[in-house]
């Protein structure tokens, strides 16, 4: 049987890992929005998901074993104005825990997971089998994908096809979901400190791992620009709470391609066509998508 899945972000790749004789159909060959992902799972933010997203740690920490990349459990120190239902800390508290940031007070949570993504990525993309194009047309007959027509004009036929969300695919995609581009970036800094957990201070997140990782902007945009005003939000709400070089900064800008109220998607609009995605977190979602596809295809 062959599976022919479009898409080779964290979603993609992770679905394809579900079956034995799997193409993934990517466009870019570089960059992926898949880089620019904190690589985090948060399940105090994840609403109704919050069980899932225990389920997808315990999944991600199998392929960390799996394939030796870092990957840690951490806890989540969070200040915003609006408090969640974390236990409140106090200064002293978060210094026994935290003792390289500055924070008066925290809400505290014991269940966070981090990856280092680019890694997880990179092996998983090393040994899956990639075709870099773009997909330019469905073609159906008999309420089934015969085909997918490719942009270097190859045609490709398989049993069972996955689109995992993309927003660049909305033109084929329309008649089922709408898929919206949220833009944000993934600041990378030099720093000689270090955080232990994931710190949210309103809508921005950091963490620690190879380097600092910081983001959490997020603008209904498709555009590629770099926005300095989000970059220097970012920046400024972490400067005073953790120690970090500024003048040597990597910049990356990706997309999620989001679902119109933020939820997953899961639909089979065709008998052998599935689309999947549209999570508000993509990647604190994508093992427990993965496998979702692998048990609806098992009725199909």
């Amino acid at each position: 049987m062959t599976t022919i899945v479009v898409g080779g972000g964290i979603t993609g790749l992770l679905t394809s890992l579900k079956f034995n004789d799997s193409v993934i159909i990517e466009s870019k060959k570089t960059y992926r929005n898949s880089y620019a992902s904190l690589w985090s799972v948060f399940p105090p933010l994840c609403g109704n998901h919050y069980d899932e997203c225990l389920q997808a740690e315990t999944e991600y920490l199998n392929f960390c074993k799996d394939y030796d990349i870092i990957c840690k459990k951490a806890h989540i120190l969070r200040k915003a104005e609006n408090k969640i239902g974390g236990k409140i800390l106090s200064r002293e508290e978060i210094k026994d825990l935290e003792p390289d940031i500055n924070l008066e007070e925290a809400e505290y949570f014991d269940n966070g997971l981090f990856v280092e993504g680019e890694d997880l990525i990179n092996k998983l993309s090393s040994e899956a089998n990639i075709r870099y194009s773009n997909v330019t047309k469905i073609n159906i007959s008999n309420d089934t994908v015969s085909s997918i027509a490719l942009s270097n004009g190859e045609e490709i036929k398989g049993d069972f096809y996955i689109f995992t969300a993309s927003y660049l695919l909305q033109n084929l995609l329309q008649n089922f979901v709408t898929f919206k581009p949220y833009k944000g970036h993934l600041i990378i800094a030099n720093t000689k400190y270090n955080l232990r957990g994931i710190l949210i201070v309103n809508d921005r997140i950091a963490i620690s791992g190879k380097r600092l990782y910081m983001n959490g902007d997020s603008t209904n945009t498709s555009t590629t620009d770099i926005d300095y005003t989000q970059i220097s939000k970012t920046i400024n709400t972490f400067k005073d709470i953790i120690d970090f070089d500024t003048t040597n900064l990597e910049i990356r800008v990706g997309f999620r391609s989001v679902s119109e109220n933020g939820e997953p998607v899961l639909l089979n609009p065709y008998k052998n066509l599935i689309i999947v995605g549209g999570y508000k977190f993509g990647f604190a979602l994508a093992p427990v998508l993965a496998k979702k596809v692998k048990e609806l295809i098992k009725k199909l």
